[in-house]
């Protein structure tokens, strides 16, 4: 890895870190607004977060978290119920809130090619 991404590397963790913190806290504001609504704005912002913890997980070495987002995503998608896509939710916020304990690991920047 060249020295100057591995000089950036705290700060990319840090980075992702604060977002998934903030993707943890609008996912369980809009999943309590399913509960009153049901719309499909709602629906639609919980899969878009999900899927962009998917992409971030998977960069960042987070593969505990990418198999529950990559659920939500999904839940969405094929139209679940309500009730199951907010306890999927809940399950991954839960998951968030460990992985962030636990710390994150640096992004995984090997296949990097750089010219």
């Amino acid at each position: 890895m060249p020295h100057r991404l591995h000089k950036e590397t705290p700060q990319l963790v840090a980075a992702f870190e604060k977002r998934l913190g903030n993707d943890k806290i609008e996912l369980l504001s809009t999943a309590d607004c399913l509960y009153a609504s049901g719309s499909k704005v709602d629906f639609e912002v919980v899969r878009y977060i999900a899927h962009r913890i998917v992409g971030s997980a998977r960069l960042f070495g987070c593969e505990d978290l990418t198999k529950p987002a990559l659920d939500v995503q999904r839940l969405v998608e094929n139209g679940a119920d309500t009730d199951v896509v907010i306890q999927a939710v809940k399950k991954l916020a839960d998951l968030i809130d460990r992985k962030l304990v636990e710390g994150i690991p640096g992004p995984d920047l090997s296949g990097l090619k750089l010219h």
